[in-house]
């Protein structure tokens, strides 16, 4: 593949994937907070829309498996290799990373993150002396050669996490390959002679959504030079999920004290 198509595909995957764990992120704050919220409060408490609750709550975490299946994709075809498929997956990204002269490119975009130092002196001061030019050009050589660092090494964080998604038996690749059945022998397709060998767990979500945070934050930073942190996100949806919670059960308690 041409460095210029693999750079055009790691630039659209990369906002993508950003997006969509973001996604992820709120589905994920929503379902627990009602999970840690609305139970508790509805202890001993019985309504007809105790059920309408469950549904959503099922509902929440099938889009959470869904997106997550969905971060994680990749076609086992061995005639089309990750580089080559239309999916916006770590999986994906990382394969493209690995075309020849991508990272180097990458590195050269990253040392122009910095727009240039602004000349200190004023109008009235007349123009910086040759010394301050000199000072000035060696911090923004600092800065490029700095930058051109942490893009290389954020490519490198990036491609450990892709690492460890493929060394069969462990955590990470056991839950993929669980999420993975499940999306495609039972929400994506019902197929009836070919069920799910093993159903994923919330502990397989949860592992896997947090390892997709870091997968992204990486990414972003390395191709937009973006920092972007999901842990902020979380706690701002955490939060707003929680009033949410709290206005559901006191809706469900009013619902419970009408039919009695």
């Amino acid at each position: 593949m041409e460095v210029e198509e693999a750079l055009r595909r790691v630039r659209l995957i990369t906002s993508m994937l950003r997006q969509d764990v973001g996604t992820a992120v709120a589905s994920h704050s929503v379902m627990e907070a009602c999970n840690d919220v609305i139970p508790a409060g509805m202890k001993g408490i019985n309504t007809v829309f105790n059920d309408t609750y469950g549904i959503i709550q099922n509902a929440l975490a099938l889009k959470l498996a869904m997106d997550i299946a969905r971060i994680y994709d990749v076609g086992q075809n061995p005639k089309y290799p990750p580089e080559t498929q239309d999916k916006a997956s770590i999986q994906v990204l990382a394969a493209l990373f690995k075309v020849p002269g991508v990272q180097e490119r990458l590195e050269d975009e990253a040392s122009d993150w910095l727009s240039g130092i602004e000349d200190i002196s004023s109008e009235r001061a007349g123009p910086s002396s040759l010394e301050i030019a000199a000072i000035m050009e060696t911090i923004e050589a600092e800065h490029r050669t700095g930058d051109r660092k942490t893009c290389g090494e954020a490519i490198s964080a990036f491609l450990d996490i892709d690492t460890r998604l493929s060394i069969d038996g462990s955590d990470e690749e056991a839950a993929i390959r669980r999420i993975r059945d499940f999306r495609n022998r039972r929400l994506a397709h019902a197929l009836f002679d070919k069920e799910p060998d093993a159903l994923p767990m919330y502990s397989d979500l949860f592992l896997l959504l947090d390892l997709a945070m870091d997968a992204a934050r990486y990414a972003s930073l390395a191709v937009e030079g973006l920092n972007t942190e999901f842990d902020d996100q979380a706690d701002r949806d955490r939060s707003t999920a929680e009033g949410y919670a709290a206005c559901v059960l006191a809706g469900l308690r009013e619902a419970a004290t009408r039919d009695n």
